[in-house]
């Protein structure tokens, strides 16, 4: 059976098991299995939706628990698998009742899953087992989260080798690797995670969140320098966090971005209106230059004579003055709209924020590039804004005592804030249907959502906050002020 004829009357016809389960504490558990394996995931309502439908035909006036399990497929459209994976999930709703009347009822909904499927008689032995909290139990026993959509999520941190440090990535999910969140019970793969509940964890939002990652490039020269790029579809911002005084020892570093204001002036003194034709033209030439001389070395199987390596090292200089220094210090921000030319250099420690594209056009390259065989110089140059970098402007949202909060980017698709708290201060934010993500830079947070519990936030430890959540408050609970960075999409 398909999507299309796939309807919620189907459901009743699903269920395998819906049964009272008897417990020696006297707790009342409705116990329901549903197995969607026939359907695709499209057009399927997410667990919770089809909990509350059931719940609804049912009759559980006695119940204090109405646990149901449901068996179905999806497509990790994020790894090369034509397969559909199998996997389950467990909903939990727990009814606090008024007048004995379930229309009445309050409910409290949560959920797990997993993909180490575990058989339904055995799960009902697990919960029985411990009646009192069923779901905590299974998800105990499963190494699985518990998803709340009232409550926030923590994201664990996956660490991507690159050739010139490494990634961090909070919400990045592709086929190199998948974050996952992470509580007491276990952990959970994002997207997993986001789909229980999807309504009310994401709203009309796409599960391929705005991505949360930082960059740490090694402290040395060239071997920590990222690739001189360009984006046709990536928005992308930096918040610098750390700078490695062993490469830069005046805590000043420096980002290549955009042309360089003294070639531009140069080319517009000599050649006039022709300026940004001859100066491309030129730029292009030089880093061919540079590239014939690189893939040399890249390609040798022998020792590189130093004759060799002084011309690299001159062709390279002479290539990268054509683009500008943007010079930083620990908490300057830097942002990259599309068709922007920059390059991360080594011993630049940064949180990214960025939209959820994959692509890139490689300018040029100091070392060998391990994830395609050619450079996108051509391509690149002929997109790319012939102007000087500019950092973006501050706007200043609130200011008082204690507190500042200033909006550093807003992208078509992301806005991004900085949020400064002295210690003791609180803040009281609203998601008004959209999904918060937080990362801390300097202090501790306490966050406090409306009907959740507290979750303290560190020093670069991140959450997704579910549109469900609906409110909560961020507490300075440090001793040195907290800067948190927030990053809402559109």
């Amino acid at each position: 059976m398909t999507s299309r004829n796939f309807s919620i009357k189907y459901l009743l016809s699903c269920l395998e098991i819906s049964q009272l389960l008897e417990s020696e504490s006297g707790s009342s558990i409705w116990f329901a299995h549903l197995n969607l394996h026939d359907f695709i995931e499209i057009g399927i309502p997410d667990g919770g939706k089809i909990a509350d439908y059931l719940l609804s035909e049912m009759d559980l006036q006695v119940v204090q628990f109405f646990l149901l399990l449901i068996e179905r497929k999806r497509l990790e459209t994020w790894t090369e698998n034509s397969e559909q994976v199998s996997f389950q999930e467990l909903i939990e709703i727990k009814l606090q009742k008024s007048n004995h009347n379930n229309k009445n009822a309050t409910l409290k909904k949560q959920g797990s899953v997993w993909k180490n499927k575990l058989d339904p008689e055995t799960l009902k032995g697990i919960i029985v087992q411990n009646p009192d909290a069923p779901l905590e139990s299974v998800a105990k026993n499963r190494h699985a989260v518990i998803v709340n959509p009232e409550q926030s999520l923590r994201l664990e941190v996956l660490n991507i080798p690159k050739p010139w440090g490494h990634e961090g990535w909070y919400t990045g999910v592709e086929k190199r690797g998948v974050v996952k969140v992470t509580d007491e019970y276990g952990k959970t793969e994002l997207p997993y995670a986001l789909n229980i509940f999807k309504k009310q964890v994401l709203a009309d939002h796409p599960e391929s969140l705005i991505l949360l990652k930082t960059l740490n490039p090694v402290s040395e020269d060239v071997i920590g320098d990222l690739y001189y790029e360009m984006h046709e579809k990536k928005w992308e911002v930096y918040v610098v966090t750390e700078i490695d005084q062993t490469a830069w020892p005046s805590g000043t570093g420096i980002i290549k971005a955009g042309l360089h204001p003294e070639k531009i002036k140069d080319y517009q003194e000599i050649h006039g209106s022709k300026w940004v034709e001859i100066l491309l033209k030129n730029f292009r030439e030089t880093i061919g230059e540079y590239e014939k001389i690189r893939r040399q070395i890249d390609d040798s199987t022998e020792d590189i004579p130093n004759e060799l390596h002084e011309q690299e090292l001159k062709l390279r200089q002479k290539a990268s003055n054509f683009v500008g220094d943007c010079q930083v210090k620990v908490g300057d921000i830097i942002s990259f709209p599309v068709f922007q030319m920059h390059s991360l250099r080594h011993g630049i420690k940064v949180i990214e924020f960025q939209t959820p594209h994959y692509e890139r056009l490689i300018l040029m390259f100091a070392q060998k590039v391990l994830t395609q065989n050619h450079w996108d110089t051509d391509d690149a140059l002929n997109k790319m804004l012939p102007v000087v970098y500019e950092p973006p402007e501050l706007e200043c949202l609130h200011k008082s005592s204690g507190l500042l909060i200033e909006r550093f980017v807003d992208f078509p698709q992301f806005t991004a804030d900085r949020i400064c708290l002295e210690p003791e201060t609180i803040w009281e934010d609203q998601l008004d249907g959209k999904y918060h993500l937080l990362i801390t830079i300097s202090g501790q947070a306490s966050i406090i959502p409306k009907s959740g519990s507290p979750v303290k936030l560190n020093r670069e430890e991140a959450l997704f906050l579910p549109v469900g959540v609906g409110s909560y408050r961020m507490e300075s609970t440090g001793e040195i002020p907290l800067i948190c960075l927030k990053a809402i999409p559109k």
